[in-house]
């Protein structure tokens, strides 16, 4: 038996050899253990056909992929689903029931592979019957996108694996976020500082020109400041207001404080003034002075801005 599944170059005599017997017992260990591992190794293990399918970004469940150009902004929800094929069956004995296993991870990422929120993991765990020969599990996901985060390119990150088939495959897949642009840096800084009619405008004042009596309101982003463990920031900031003479109309050294840790390092937040004049506020142009402090950097960063009032 041993003799007829050997190749033919060893069953035929050596010139050193009397017999078969006489063969180096390591020749014949190798042959066997080769026969061995080709006889009961996997095709799954040889070539993965592992594959993501189907998979998009929506923005509302269920709702078509969202295009090239769509732009999500902070604080969406951002929709995901995904279907695989591929996968290694398991067949349980004398039953026409087979097993699949999969565990999946989910995580929406920035450029640099900075998740935005905690990822979304899951397992598929079925029992196949003859008529699901063609079938592919789809699953869903959900985000919450941050509130503070810079506008710019994003993608979903999914990564598969196959417990049964012992393989793996990956997939990211890109989506865009609009909103606030913001530079890459490390020094304290105020940017976008606009003056405002009313508090909820969405357009800045083109002209900064207010009556005596009136609020002027403004808004602005910090950017720049150091981030504790935990992504925890710590800023604050005051104000003070000249008059046409050049003494001081307002002073609020302490007008803010800004506090607050996330999952996602937040790259910018927004803060807001408002200061009421009075019905006798002398005409002409007045010069407001920002100062933004960052306590866990110990940073500090001024910013002159000049309205009038008419």
């Amino acid at each position: 038996m041993l003799a007829q599944a050997l190749p033919a170059f060893l069953r035929r005599p050596h010139p050193g050899y009397r017999s078969l017997d006489a063969i180096p017992r390591f020749c014949v260990a190798v042959v066997m253990a080769n026969s061995f591992a080709f006889a009961f190794q996997s095709p799954k293990a040889a070539e993965s056909s592992l594959q993501i399918v189907a998979a998009g970004v929506e923005s509302s469940e269920d709702a078509p992929f969202v295009s090239s150009d769509f732009h999500f902004l902070p604080g969406d929800y951002l929709y995901f689903q995904f279907q695989v094929s591929g996968f290694a069956v398991k067949s349980v004995r004398d039953s026409d029931v087979r097993k699949i296993n999969l565990s999946y991870e989910i995580s929406p990422q920035d450029a640099k592979g900075v998740a935005l929120t905690p990822p979304v993991t899951g397992f598929v765990k079925e029992d196949l019957s003859a008529e699901d020969k063609n079938w592919t599990p789809k699953r869903r996901a959900a985000f919450l996108l941050p509130s503070f985060i810079a506008a710019g390119e994003f993608h979903i990150h999914l990564a598969v694996k196959d417990l049964i088939g012992d393989t793996s495959t990956e997939l990211d897949l890109p989506f865009h976020i609009g909103g606030v642009v913001v530079p890459p840096t490390t020094v304290l800084g105020v940017q976008d500082f606009q003056f405002l009619r009313k508090d909820d405008d969405n357009q800045p004042l083109e002209v900064p020109a207010y009556r005596p009596g009136d609020t002027i309101y403004a808004r602005f982003n910090v950017i720049g400041f150091h981030l504790r463990n935990g992504n925890e920031y710590h800023l604050s900031y005051g104000l003070t207001v000249n008059r046409p003479d050049g003494k001081v109309y307002l002073s609020q050294p302490s007008a803010a404080e800004l506090s607050d840790r996330s999952f996602y390092p937040v790259p910018f937040v927004p803060g807001e003034i408002s200061v009421t004049t009075s019905r006798d506020a002398a005409l002409g142009q007045y010069v407001l002075l920002l100062t933004v402090r960052d306590v866990a950097g110990s940073q500090t960063y001024q910013l002159k801005r000049a309205f009038s009032i008419e």
